[in-house]
Formats: C-alpha cells, sequence, structure tokens
C-alpha cells in the first residue's frame, strides 16, 4: 500500500513538471488570409469576403475564437473609441452624424463548410466571439469563411476612413484576436493604444476605379499594373516644380482592376487609394545579406516639395535599422501620405501613411519612426496595446539614434521652425535628443509622470508620449552607452533573430539582456521601466583623483564622469550605481572641469549640480548667459532670460522694461520672474517680481509644494511716488491625485501678505500697510463633461475673519458651450465695529477699488464709475463674490452673501461668441446707502455676454435688472451703455502659471 502512494505520488509530482513545462514552452497561432474586396467610391463602401485558415500551434484545445471587427468602432457614441476620444476632447457629436458613422455587417462566419453559432462582446460591438461546433484540438487548423461589408467612415477620427475619394482602408477586416500564453488578447478599438494581431500570411485582391493609385501590404502581383506605376514614377521624377493648390479629384475611371497582393510572416494588411498620387520608386541594398529591396513613395501635391525626397528617407531608414538589428526580410516598402485629417502617422506591414509636414526633418523622421515600427511591430510582434514601451519607446529610441548617426550636428529646431525664429526663441543650439528630453522632464519634474510599463490605456494623454515614447528612447540611449553600442548591437541582433515573427514579452527582452552582459540590470528593468523614480547624482567636491558623488535620486544607476580641459574630453569612466554618497577615483587628475554625464547620455532628472571646476573660487558656477526670448533650460550656463516688456495703466501711462527669467521648460526647482519697468507718467519705478523653489516630493501624498515670495510696486495716481506696493509669502500644496488619470485635482494655498491699505488712497490718507492671512481649499475636478470646482476660502486681518464658499458647475452642451453655474456664499465670523467697508461682500463683481489684496490687473484701478461715467476703465470688474455684472453699491454686507450666477453659450452649434447670464443674490445686514433706506435683500439681473476670448476678455450688456438696482443706475446715467461693464482677466495670460498647472 505504502509502494502504491509514493508511486501515485510520483505520477503526480511528473505530471505537475511536465505539464507545467509544456505550458511554460512559448507557441504562436498561425492565421492565413484570402480576402477579396471591392470599392465602391460612390457610397464610400467595401463589399468583401474573406477566408481564414486557423491553425491552433497552443497546447490548448480552443472550444471559441475570439475576432475583432474593428470598423465598428466607428458606429456610434457608445463604442471604446468613442468614449476615449469623448473623455480627451469633451462631448461633440462624433459618430451622430451618419457620415462620420463606420460600419462591418452582412457577417456570415461558417467553419469547415458548416454555419456556427456567433456573438457580439456583451461590451463592445467591435469584438465578438465565434463557438466552435466542436473543439479545435492542439495541432489541428480550421477554415473560416464569411462575407462582410464595410461603410467607410469620414476620415475625421482615428485611422480609418475617407477625405472624399481618398482612402486610408486600416484595420477593416474580421480578424481573430492573438491567443498566447495570458490566453485570449481580445480588445477593442482605440485611437490612443494600438494593436496585437497574430502571423500569417496574407493573399489580397482589390477591385477598385482603374485610376485609382493603390499603396497596399505585401507584393503587387499585377505586371501590368506595376508598369504603370513605373510610368508614373518617371513622370514624377521630372516635375520641376508641385502646384500644392491643385488638389481637384478627377473622376472615377468607368474601367475597373483587381490588384492582388501577396506577403507572408506578417499579422495586418492595410492599403491606400488615391486619384491624385504621384508616385516614386527606388531601392535600397541592405548591409548584411546585400538583399535589394524596392521603395516607393506615394503623394500628392498639397506636401509634394517635402516628399521629393522621401525614397532618401525610406531607404536610409531600411539600411540603417538592418545594420542595427537584421536585415529586412520584404521585398517592398512603401510610404504614402495620408488624406484623413485625423488619421495621423501610422505603420502597417511593409506600408506606412504620414501626415502632412511642415519641415524636412520632420518629414524624415516621421517616415523614418514609421518604416521602423517593420521591425518593432512589425517583425518583432510585441503587445503594443499592453507594453507599450516595446514598440513606441525602443522605435523611438531607434529613430533617434538615426538621427544622431546620420546627422551628428542635427538640431531639434529643424523639425519645428526656420533658422531665425529658432534664433529668436534661443533654441539654435539645442541637439536633436531635447525633443525627447524636455517631453520626458516636463512631465518627470512635475511628478505627474507615469512607469512605462502600464497598459497604453492607463496613460494621461500627455504621458503616452513622454513616458512610452521619450523616457523609453532615453532610457535605452543610457543603456546603450553604459553597455557600449558593440555590445548593445550584439544583443539587440540576438533578440531580433530569436524572436522574428514572434510575440515577446517584457520578460523575453530582459532574459537576453541579462544573459550576455552577465550584469545586474535591475536598475533599468524594475526601476527605470517599472516605477516613476528618479536619477539624479550630484557632485559634491573634488580632491586630486577622487571626486564624491551624490545620489540624490531613488535609483542607484550607473554613472559616468567625464573629465574636460577647453571642451575637449580627456576621458569617460562609468561606474556602477550606488545609494547616498561615494568617493570615485578618476583618471586624470589634471582637468579643468569634472561633469557627470558630459554625453547627456543618462536619465538626469537635473543637470544644473552635475559639474565643478577642480580649481578656483567658483568651482560650481557656470558661465553667465544672458539670452533673449529664452524658452528652454540650458544646463551648461547660468542662464538669464529676457525679453522687452510694454505696459500701460491709467496712472502710470506708458512704461518700458523688461521681463528676467531663468526659463520656462521643464519646470526647475528654483525659478524667477522679474518684471522692471520705467514709468513715463510718473517717472517713477513700476512692476512686479515672483521667486520661487519648487519642492517635488516622491512617493508622498504632495505632487508639488511651492514656496514664494513675490512683490509689486504701481501707481494709484499721476504723482511721483503715489505707489502702492504689495509683498506676497506664499506656499502652495499640490496633491497627487489618487489615479494618473483620475480628473479630480485637490490644492491647498497658505498665504501670507503685506499690502497698502487700500482705504487710505481712497481716503486720501498717509498710506500705510495692512497685514492679510489666507488659507484656500480648491477642489477641481477637470474632466470634459460637465466640470466643478469647489473652492473654500478663509481669510483674516486684524479687524476682520471671514469664509467664503464657491462651488462651480458646467453642464456641457457641446464641445466647450454649456450652462456655467456659479454658486457663492460667504459670511463673516468675525469684524470689528471699525472695519471699512472696503472688506465687506459686495454683491457685484469687484472694480479696481474693492481689490484691496491687490490680485487682479486693473487699468484703472481707481476709476470711480460714479464720478466718472464716461470712464471706460472704470467698467473692467472681477466676477467674485455676487458676482453681479451691473454697477450697483447695494448689497455690501459685513453679515451674509448668497448668489447664484448662471451663464450659457447658446444651446446649438453654431460659432457665435455670445452667452446670455442671469445672476441671484440675497444677503443680510447690508450697508446702508442715502436715499434708499428700504433697500431688498434680494437682487436679479440678467443680459447677454459678448465674449471675445472665454473667461479672458468678455462685455456684459444688462437687459433685466431689480428696481432697487434699475432706479440707481438710471439715477448715476441715463446713457445705456454707460452701464455696460466688461472682464479683463490678464493674469490668465500668464504662461509661467499654464506650465505649473498642466
Amino acid at each position: 500500500m505504502k509502494n502504491i502512494k509514493f508511486f501515485f505520488l510520483l505520477f503526480l509530482i511528473v505530471r505537475f513538471l511536465i505539464t507545467n513545462s509544456f505550458a511554460q514552452e512559448y507557441f504562436q497561432q498561425e492565421v492565413n488570409y484570402k480576402i477579396n474586396v471591392r470599392l465602391d467610391d460612390v457610397n464610400h463602401e467595401l463589399f468583401a469576403d474573406e477566408t481564414i485558415e486557423y491553425i491552433n500551434n497552443s497546447p490548448d484545445h480552443l472550444d471559441f475564437i475570439y475576432f475583432h471587427l474593428w470598423p465598428n468602432a466607428y458606429k456610434n457614441n457608445s463604442t471604446a473609441l468613442a468614449a476615449q476620444e469623448i473623455n480627451r476632447k469633451g462631448k461633440h457629436k462624433l459618430f451622430k452624424i451618419e457620415s462620420h458613422r463606420g460600419y462591418i455587417d452582412s457577417l456570415d462566419f461558417k467553419v469547415n463548410g458548416k454555419q456556427i453559432k456567433w456573438e457580439y462582446d456583451s461590451l463592445h460591438i467591435d469584438i465578438c466571439k465565434l463557438i466552435l461546433n466542436k473543439p479545435l484540438k492542439s495541432g489541428d487548423k480550421i477554415i473560416i469563411t464569411t462575407p462582410f461589408y464595410v461603410k467607410i467612415p469620414k476620415g475625421v477620427t482615428s485611422r480609418f476612413g475617407h477625405i472624399e475619394q481618398s482612402y486610408q482602408i486600416t484595420q477593416w477586416y474580421p480578424k481573430p484576436a492573438v491567443y498566447d500564453k495570458c490566453g485570449w488578447n481580445q480588445m477593442p478599438y482605440l485611437n490612443m493604444g494600438e494593436f496585437y494581431s497574430e502571423f500569417g500570411s496574407f493573399d489580397v485582391s482589390i477591385t477598385l476605379p482603374k485610376n485609382y493609385v493603390v499603396g497596399a501590404t505585401g507584393n503587387l502581383m499585377n505586371k501590368d499594373e506595376l508598369i504603370w506605376l513605373e510610368q508614373k514614377a518617371e513622370e514624377t521624377k521630372i516635375i520641376e516644380s508641385f502646384d500644392k493648390k491643385d488638389m481637384d479629384i478627377p473622376p472615377s475611371d468607368s474601367l475597373i482592376k483587381t490588384l492582388r497582393y501577396t506577403e507572408k510572416n506578417i499579422h495586418d494588411f492595410a492599403w491606400f487609394a488615391d486619384k491624385r498620387y504621384h508616385v516614386l520608386k527606388g531601392e535600397v541594398e541592405l548591409p548584411n545579406t546585400g538583399k535589394k529591396v524596392s521603395t516607393w513613395a506615394m503623394f500628392t501635391n498639397n506636401n509634394a516639395e517635402l516628399w521629393k525626397n522621401s525614397l532618401e528617407y525610406i531607404n536610409d531608414a531600411l539600411y540603417y535599422y538592418s545594420l542595427w538589428y537584421g536585415d529586412y526580410p520584404y521585398n517592398n516598402c512603401s510610404a504614402v501620405l495620408g488624406g484623413c485629417s485625423a488619421g495621423g502617422n501610422m505603420e502597417y506591414p511593409t506600408i506606412t501613411v504620414i501626415t502632412r509636414t511642415k519641415t524636412p526633418l520632420r518629414l524624415e523622421m516621421t517616415i523614418v519612426h514609421e518604416v521602423g515600427h517593420n521591425w518593432f511591430y512589425g517583425m518583432i510582434g510585441f503587445n503594443e496595446r499592453r507594453y507599450t514601451w516595446m514598440d513606441e519607446g525602443i522605435n523611438s529610441f531607434s529613430d533617434s539614434r538615426y538621427i544622431q548617426t546620420k546627422y551628428p550636428d542635427n538640431k531639434f529646431y529643424k523639425m519645428f521652425v526656420e533658422k531665425n525664429m529658432a534664433k529668436i526663441l534661443g533654441i539654435e543650439a539645442y541637439p536633436y535628443k531635447t525633443i525627447h528630453e524636455f517631453q520626458y522632464l516636463l512631465a518627470a519634474r512635475n511628478n505627474i509622470d507615469q512607469p512605462a510599463n502600464l497598459h497604453s490605456e492607463d496613460y494621461i494623454l500627455q504621458n503616452y508620449a513622454a513616458i512610452a515614447y521619450c523616457k523609453t528612447a532615453l532610457s535605452f540611449h543610457y543603456l546603450m552607452n553604459y553597455l557600449g553600442e558593440e555590445k548593445f548591437n550584439e544583443i539587440m541582433q540576438e533578440f531580433f533573430k530569436k524572436w522574428q515573427y514572434k510575440h515577446p514579452y517584457p520578460e523575453d527582452i530582459r532574459k537576453i539582456f541579462e544573459e550576455k552582459t552577465k550584469k545586474n540590470l535591475d536598475w533599468f528593468f524594475d526601476d527605470i521601466l517599472k516605477t516613476t523614480k528618479k536619477i539624479d547624482y550630484k557632485i559634491k567636491k573634488t580632491n586630486n583623483d577622487k571626486i564624491l558623488i551624490k545620489n540624490l535620486g531613488q535609483i542607484n544607476s550607473p554613472v559616468s564622469i567625464s573629465g574636460i580641459t577647453n571642451d575637449s574630453v580627456f576621458f569617460t569612466k562609468w561606474y556602477e550605481g550606488f545609494e547616498g554618497e561615494k568617493w570615485l577615483i578618476v583618471p586624470e587628475k589634471n582637468v579643468d572641469k569634472l561633469e557627470i554625464d558630459y554625453s547627456e547620455k543618462m536619465l538626469e532628472l537635473y543637470r544644473k549640480n552635475n559639474s565643478m571646476k577642480t580649481s578656483g573660487i567658483f568651482k560650481k558656477l557656470e558661465p553667465i548667459k544672458f539670452q533673449s526670448v529664452g524658452i528652454f533650460e540650458n544646463p551648461d550656463n547660468t542662464q538669464i532670460d529676457f525679453l522687452p516688456a510694454f505696459g500701460w495703466n491709467n496712472y502710470n501711462k506708458y512704461m518700458l522694461g523688461a521681463l528676467f527669467h531663468n526659463g520656462i521648460f521643464p519646470i526647475q526647482k528654483f525659478d524667477y520672474q522679474l518684471v522692471p519697468f520705467y514709468s513715463f507718467g510718473t517717472n517713477d519705478f513700476a512692476g512686479s517680481g515672483k521667486i520661487s523653489y519648487n519642492i517635488y516630493p516622491y512617493n508622498t501624498c504632495v505632487q508639488r509644494l511651492t514656496l514664494s515670495l513675490s512683490a509689486s510696486q504701481y501707481a494709484f495716481n499721476e504723482q511721483q511716488g503715489n505707489n502702492f506696493q504689495k509683498i506676497k509669502t506664499e506656499a502652495s500644496f499640490t496633491f497627487k491625485k489618487q489615479s494618473a488619470k483620475s480628473s479630480i485635482n485637490n490644492y491647498i494655498n497658505i498665504k501670507s501678505i503685506a499690502a497698502t491699505d487700500i482705504t487710505d488712497i481712497l481716503y486720501n490718507s498717509e498710506t500705510s500697510n495692512k497685514f492679510f492671512h489666507n488659507i484656500e481649499y480648491i477642489h477641481f475636478n477637470k474632466r470634459k463633461i460637465n466640470p466643478y470646482m469647489v473652492f473654500l476660502n478663509i481669510q483674516g486681518s486684524n479687524n476682520f475673519v471671514k469664509s467664503s464658499l464657491e462651488v462651480t458647475y458646467k453642464i456641457s452642451y457641446y464641445k466647450q458651450r454649456g450652462l456655467d453655474i456659479r454658486l457663492f456664499g460667504g459670511t463673516f465670523l468675525y469684524h470689528d465695529k471699525n472695519m471699512s467697508g472696503i472688506y465687506n461682500f459686495s454683491l457685484r463683481g469687484s472694480s479696481g477699488n474693492q481689490d484691496y489684496l491687490y490680485d487682479n490687473i486693473f487699468l484703472g484701478r481707481f476709476e470711480n464709475i460714479e464720478t466718472n461715467n464716461n470712464s471706460i476703465l472704470a467698467r473692467q470688474f472681477v466676477k467674485n463674490d455676487g458676482g453681479f455684472a451691473i454697477y450697483t453699491p447695494f448689497g455690501q454686507t459685513n453679515d451674509w452673501l448668497l448668489a447664484l450666477n448662471l451663464t450659457s453659450s447658446l444651446p446649438f452649434d453654431a460659432k457665435i461668441p455670445v452667452k446670455l447670464y442671469a445672476n441671484f443674490a440675497a444677503f443680510g445686514n447690508a450697508l446702508q446707502i442715502q436715499n434708499y433706506p428700504d433697500v431688498k435683500s434680494f437682487a436679479y439681473e440678467t443680459g447677454v455676454i459678448f465674449s471675445i476670448i472665454n473667461d479672458v476678455f468678455e462685455i456684459y450688456f444688462p437687459f433685466i435688472v431689480s428696481e432697487d438696482i434699475n432706479n440707481y443706475s438710471n439715477e448715476i446715467t441715463d446713457n445705456y451703455w454707460q452701464k455696460v461693464r466688461f472682464i479683463l482677466n490678464i493674469n490668465e495670460l500668464n504662461l509661467f502659471n499654464f506650465i505649473k498647472q498642466m
């Protein structure tokens, strides 16, 4: 009995080991397609049928197969694509417009000629499930057939569609989902987040009018069509200039043609058709095998001047990627200019679609990136939806490597502007890699970055580019320079050879790197890719041949040290990472300067602390550089950026000065903005300034803590020396979101303010300072549809304490239009009997002479609408407190105030800049106005807003107001136009605040 138990237990152990060993073996399904499709270019429809050979190479029996029906993503506003677009852009019609819709139907799935049951996914109509009549056993295959009809959507959303008779036919046919070691990978179509498909062969026949030029995946099998395309290529070569305005579409030929394309070892098929395409044909010889590949470019007149050189870009991309990773295995590679306005740039096997560009370098980089996807997506079939970094990140590293190899001195400004403009902006010296570095730093320094290994759906839009693309690209540059380019190439070629036409996961690429280097790469694969930990090394001191380095970051990653004399590098040495401080021995002590990461290949968060002179008094001080306009941080200089500044108000009159700052991008720990003016009205100095220190704690509830000191001085009349001043100290806490995709933001601001007492100015007294203290809490849901904000403020001075609560809510109609609801409630917690009425809550929005904290910019701060009706400047106001637009002294209270403000855009799709408003308020213990002893404690008004710049410059026209206010207003003036007021919120135009709030 004991022996039986022993052998039974042994049998179970062996079976478990065998089963699990087999389960861990790599397997991959094979899917082979034969598709016939006809284009109806009058009704923008496809009529098609397909035959699929599905081979089950998995160890499992399959009872069902998931299919993608991705044209259905364009069917209505309930799809995952529509939800993603609405979350990004707000409420809009999208697929409610019939011409924008697309879908797939007329499906009749059969397996091995027999009818089967199939059903749509319960959540996503662009996924369906084929229920097999009998299980598909491991190693067996089946034949799946179906006809299908596709309504082609208008090409204004995502990648599939048409603009008139220019067609971009992508993700258009029924396609089995990937079944791999993780199970089924069925997924809805999304715009942000791409695809994952099974490898196999394609045999596709396309029928359409004869005069269409078609670019498609694979090899064109029609010899007569090839001859025709080659003739068009010869014609295109001799065109000296293209008329970019000539974009008329010729009528379709009455004759039709059927084009056949074939290819193997691919996982998708796309095609593009336009009767206006010019054609270029070229050839490239690959570096390893000497194989020759035909290259094609197809484009229309509107971007043709740039596309004349496009074959060079395609050829060079194929050459360099083949050199670094392994030769391109297909016979053709094409790039086409896309017609869809929302399609952007997108890769498909052997063909890529490119949107219009404005500079040669931008076009080259885009073509190289998309052609490069033939390796990282095409031949190495990463699951990009789940691991975006593996596809977009490695490919972005490669296209950046291409530019730096082909153009070692190239600058990133060439992507966007001409050289003269680059000089004005102060960006002409920045290398190409800056485009990746600053996108990453903008997120990382602001502490809103996300790990690189996330699912694409988990990224906020900014981080999809900044992290999945840019951080990963920078990280692989870091890894390559640490390991050495030769070793890195060897590893990547081994990876490509092993995983070509397969679906590797992150652990597979990690395994090859660790096996080939015998190094601990946890810092790269665990810390850099899987966390938001930062890298920041600092030089503390030098001593002969030693240098003391401190690791201020959270990753113990390798660090490189270079010795420099007269801008020549004497040595560069890599050191393994460490925690805390460490003395490092350098190879040469007789150098002028030691620098961390001189070649800027590390993922350093701050570079200002990366260098130190070996002698002298100010060893850490870099040369001071004055630069006009200056936008980007320059780590090699102590940079002072400046811009000419002009100003005007009613008392200082014209002011001339300059804006001094230390850069805008990316955010720095210490930043300043100083704006000194000379006033021609008072022959005195005016201006403002702010210095801030930003703290970004890692792994706490606080995203950013900003400590700041600001000051300002401007005139309150035209006499020299009659100025008001304000000094403010502030601690601002921005709290981390519960999840990066959350639209909810929370802030706490603590302020102490010393300001010229505005009552002294109003009553012509000798001016003195008054001190105020504020605590603010802001809860802001910035969602695109129905956003809201809660603002709680407690403010105190020597003779009062008051609190207020402001709640805003927007009921969205369409895009930015909607009904804005504002509810304000304020009450005094304490005040003494001598408190000036200037500190009361007010029914009306504040004029300049009520803005006792000088928070807002008024062009005529002390103009009085009661004594000077003709002054336009007196009619500027800020929509706070009760928020009434019409001027009224009623409702000034040191008790309580409750107000409701309603503002509505026109509830239909129109670009008329007009809104309607209605305000209602109640208040207690109001300040008595002479000749109005019995004022009601309730008020209302309605009117129209002419919105020139939304929430920045708006003009209010009152129509109906409550009786008391109307009587008083008529007593002041009988001229309607003198009752019109406006807001001019110049504070909203502060670029520095905008960057911090991104």
